[in-house]
């Protein structure tokens, strides 16, 4: 990917340039040869305060794990914390507001820094990790690094503990068994449960899917694995399948298993299942007790959802069901989800990426994610972890963390479910996608995705949801989106096509 103009790099350079002054005026103390500070070094260092942007609320009981993290950090780094927590729904503009405004900001969590890459926003990491992030590189696999460069540079550290982007159905269980329905087994059987819920707990919604992501391409290629139809995340209408190298789009390509899959979903839709405003809801539903299935990403259900339902509704209980399996040979890009990248106006560049790998050290990241041992947590085996239910706390390690080697498994799952996690987190359970290491450039069709993505949100979307017909709703999606997916198709097709052959040479 290339910065979109001269004046751009130009800016990108000064700021880096000012960067780098700013931190060679307050000498950094030596480290050892492991990128650690060295036994005299925290008394060296001087005092820094890291502002760090993150999605979402502060989880229960953050003040205390903060304080803690700074209380290991003053004996090492020399650090504290402003961490800035921003709601869901404003964190995308706001992180584009800070950033272009340079703002003070020296870590922020970014799930798709692409753009932000190209406007010279992110600094290049590679040298900074070799002199000061061992832990950051030994902790994820040659794959999840390699593959998620920008031009062969690394502009922001790949958050991801899975090598699939996995997600689940999660289902009232004590409702299925009031019900008397069996063990979901399959996908039919799931179905069959949700009209079960329809019709005889009709004060209930059966089904509310947490967006269009799951349900719609993703929810296809599990019915057939080896079809490998997966979505080009962020373009709608456009897909890739079986592996080809070739970029399709659904106008021009329908593959017979997507249309099967809208046209169940808006079988779904109108028959009552779904929620009626389903654009709008989401998963938050279920924990309120709202919903007898919906979708999450993991597997299995997970540690806030869990309690917060124990708590919204006394008696209540939730399981999961999954369409993957460990015998699955499926491919993976080894994309990341998240990123946590270094702002180029940050003046404490170095001591950022310091902070970095030191949460990628096993003990702070036990805090980071789980809270304080013995209170929060206790260990359960390797690998694993059992949370203090009287006292839990749902950490945020996927904003600033994430890893496959330090991350547990909560050991009140299934074994089912256990399984699952540890597949998913094994590199050589899945094979290596075409796309692997390719990153498009999205900069010389810009205003086509602009353009693109509120046709997305009006009708695309919906059709997946089911809320349109689809052939009516697929109609209407192409007299007002067609010219657009296909100058994206082609713009990817071609660096798609350069990045492929460049791999030949």
């Amino acid at each position: 990917m290339k910065l979109r103009s001269k004046s751009t790099l130009l800016l990108a350079m000064s700021l880096i340039l000012a960067g780098t002054l700013a931190g060679c005026s307050s000498k950094q103390a030596e480290l050892s040869e492991t990128g650690k500070p060295a036994a005299s070094a925290a008394a060296k260092l001087n005092p820094v305060t890291l502002k760090i942007m993150f999605p979402g609320d502060p989880p229960a009981g953050w003040s205390e794990v903060k304080a803690e993290m700074e209380n290991r950090l003053a004996g090492s780094l020399n650090v504290k914390l402003n961490v800035v927590f921003i709601p869901w729904a404003d964190v995308l503009q706001k992180r584009q507001v800070a950033l272009s405004s340079a703002e003070d900001y020296d870590l922020i969590w970014d799930n798709n820094p692409y753009q932000n890459i190209a406007a010279g926003l992110y600094e290049p990491l590679d040298s900074l990790i070799d002199k000061y992030g061992p832990e950051i590189k030994s902790n994820r696999s040659p794959q999840l690094m390699e593959s998620n460069k920008v031009n062969s540079k690394l502009y922001a550290v790949p958050l991801e503990v899975n090598f699939i982007r996995p997600w689940t159905f999660v289902i009232r269980k004590d409702i299925r068994e009031k019900l008397g329905v069996a063990p979901i087994k399959s996908y039919d059987d799931l179905i069959k449960f949700m009209y079960t819920v329809k019709e005889k707990a009709p004060d209930i919604t059966p089904y509310i899917p947490n967006g269009a992501e799951h349900i719609g391409l993703r929810l296809a290629n599990l019915f057939d694995a080896n079809a490998n139809i997966q979505p080009v995340v962020n373009y709608a209408g456009l897909y890739t399948k079986g592996n080809d190298g070739k970029v399709y789009n659904i106008f021009d390509n329908m593959d017979p298993a997507i249309m099967k899959n809208f046209e169940q979903n808006h079988k779904l839709y109108k028959d009552g299942i779904t929620a009626k405003d389903a654009i709008t809801l989401k998963n938050a539903e279920f924990p309120k007790g709202k919903a007898a299935v919906t979708t999450f990403f993991d597997f299995g259900v997970n540690l806030n959802t869990r309690s917060s339902l124990e708590k919204a509704v006394p008696g209540a209980a939730a399981e999961a069901f999954s369409l993957y399996d460990p015998s699955m040979k499926l491919f993976s890009t080894f994309k990341a989800g998240n990123f946590i990248a270094v702002p180029v106006i940050s003046k404490n560049k170095e001591r950022a990426v310091q902070f970095i790998n030191w949460l990628n050290q096993k003990d702070n990241y036990d805090l980071l994610a789980y809270g304080i041992k013995g209170k929060n947590w206790e260990e359960s085996g390797e690998g694993l972890y059992k949370p203090i239910k009287e006292n839990s706390y749902s950490g945020i390690p996927f904003a600033w963390g994430w890893n496959s080697k330090l991350d547990r498994i909560d050991a009140s799952l299934s074994e089912d479910v256990i399984k699952l996690n540890k597949w998913q987190r094994d590199s050589a359970n899945f094979k290596a996608d075409i796309l692997a290491g390719f990153t498009f450039d999205p900069s010389p069709v810009s205003n086509e995705i602009a353009q693109l993505n509120i046709a997305n949100k009006e009708l695309f979307e919906p059709i997946i949801l089911g809320v349109l017909e689809p052939k009516d709703g697929l109609a209407k999606f192409k007299d007002k989106a067609y010219a657009n997916v296909k100058k994206i198709q082609a713009e990817y097709q071609k660096q798609l096509d350069a990045s492929l052959a460049s791999k030949k040479k």
